[in-house]
């Protein structure tokens, strides 16, 4: 049976993705330290603000591990925020 999706609505999860991949490119590590340090905020505050641990953000700026995808994008969000402000 022929699906009754135009080409469109077949498209959209794909762009979707697209989308929450671009928005999730990170700087890197050390101009995220930056960002952090310059807004004074200590590794504990910026892992409560993203839910995840103080150790896991100090591995982010170390570059020792790579946040997930949905965690990137939160992470983009916060350090894209904290950046406008420092400004």
């Amino acid at each position: 049976m022929a699906s009754l999706r135009s080409p469109s609505d077949r498209t959209a999860p794909a762009d979707a993705l697209v989308e929450q991949v671009l928005a999730a490119r990170l700087p890197s590590p050390a101009i995220r330290r930056e960002i952090r340090e310059t807004a004074g905020l200590s590794y504990r505050r910026m892992a409560e603000a993203l839910e995840v641990d103080s150790m896991t953000v100090w591995r982010w700026e170390k570059g020792r591990t790579t946040p997930k995808l949905e965690d990137a994008g939160r992470y983009r969000s916060l350090l894209d925020a904290l950046a406008e402000v420092a400004k």
